[in-house]
């Protein structure tokens, strides 16, 4: 898996604040929360991978797999 292939949006600026959304759904359903704390924040909704704008990279078949690959992309975003 590419960490560079998932989409997530940032937004905001501050202290993280990172949204990650539950099995067969998709980072786009925290559209409000978004909205309410990227004043406050920085709001990162991740897509997980092979879910919505993630969908072309290979879906993982663990919750350890997704958490590693949330991790990843923190890390590559600092």
């Amino acid at each position: 898996m590419n960490v560079q292939d998932i989409f997530a949006e940032d937004i905001g600026s501050g202290t993280p604040l990172v949204l990650v959304h539950g099995f067969l759904g998709l980072s786009d359903m925290w559209g409000p929360q978004v909205d309410f704390f990227k004043d406050n924040f920085r709001v990162i909704a991740p897509a997980l991978p092979g879910f919505g704008k993630s969908h072309m990279v290979n879906s993982c078949d663990s919750i350890e797999c997704m958490a590693r690959a949330i991790l990843n992309l923190l890390e590559k975003k600092g």
